[in-house]
């Protein structure tokens, strides 16, 4: 197996525990200027930033799971963990998300049907919103650099930098629409105005709702066993093939799955000429780091065998 370059794992715990005192910062703030304020779209902010804070911290424990060797306890590693991390922290922001959208739609109806909403309190949240913004971007920009430091291979940096840039994203568009509404007093859009922030609510999920659907259908394809891309498939079986040349033994099939930050590779060969264990270890050896160079962190499998596994 090709591991993560040497450092990699002290990188990535760093970077997480950063995440999780910068995220207990943001959902506090955000949690305590939605109790001034009143508005929706803060405490859905605030609750993203909790979310993120739990993720981190349950991200710091498996990324210490992940690196570690198969055992008799799990002989395929224990890098199915990440992909079971992912799988469950976008469940549950597609339940924050979708509680949100229930409860602004109500909201709105409600007004329409004649009932009083009460008026939001502005004052706090200018500085909120730009001080969001600006712990966002910076986290952000941290998990970023060190998820490039360690080898770009983990899914735990890759997804809380990803998060980072969302909840950015949110306290910005958040602020800025909230401080604007009053505007809508001269706009023909004046009737929206006691439901603005229940109208940005509505839009702010709509908007990053995608994210954690689309993460969740990648860690479920992870989790339930799915191959890779059929593009990289035949990347990976093109450069199999460029080393087995000249050595009498024919690559029949290849698979390539990924679970978490390791690529699991299995070529299945039938070689025309007597071989031995050292000769096949040697020969895996080689296909791992072959494949390593092209995937990042592999764990490589070799079957001998006379006939192709799979019909097409």
């Amino acid at each position: 197996m090709t591991h993560a370059p040497p450092g990699a794992r002290q990188i990535e715990r760093r970077s997480l525990q950063i995440g999780v005192a910068a995220s207990l910062v943001m959902a506090v703030m955000g949690i305590s200027v939605y109790a001034l304020s009143g508005s929706e779209a803060l405490l859905l902010d605030g609750l993203y930033s909790g979310v993120m804070a739990a993720s981190s911290w349950i991200a710091a424990r498996i990324g210490a799971n992940v690196v570690r060797p198969p055992d008799r306890a799990y002989p395929y590693g224990y890098d199915g963990q990440e992909a079971l991390y992912v799988l469950f922290r976008s469940l549950v922001l597609i339940g924050i998300l979708s509680v949100a959208l229930i409860t602004a739609s109500t909201t709105i109806v409600n007004y329409l049907a004649g009932q009083a909403v009460e008026a939001v309190q502005l004052r706090p949240v200018a500085a909120y919103a730009g001080l969001m913004v600006v712990l966002c971007l910076a986290l952000a920009w941290r998990h970023e650099i060190d998820w490039q430091r360690s080898g770009r291979c983990s899914e735990l940096l890759r997804t809380e930098a990803h998060a980072a840039r969302v909840d950015g994203l949110i306290s910005g568009v958040a602020g800025a629409a909230l401080l604007g509404a009053p505007l809508l007093e001269s706009t023909p859009l004046r009737a929206l105005g006691p439901v603005a922030d229940s109208v940005l609510v509505l839009a702010l999920a709509l908007v990053v709702l995608p994210e954690p659907l689309q993460q969740f259908w990648r860690a479920l394809r992870q989790t339930a066993g799915a191959a890779c891309d059929p593009a990289l498939i035949a990347r990976t079986r093109t450069a199999v093939q460029e080393l087995l040349s000249g050595m009498s033994t024919w690559l029949l099939d290849l698979t390539v799955m990924k679970v978490g930050r390791t690529t699991f590779v299995v070529a299945y060969l039938n070689p025309a000429m007597p071989v031995d264990g050292p000769w096949l270890d040697r020969l895996r050896e080689r296909i791992d780091q072959r494949c390593s160079e092209l995937l990042g962190p592999v764990r490589t499998e070799v079957i001998l065998t006379g006939q192709a596994p799979f019909a097409a």
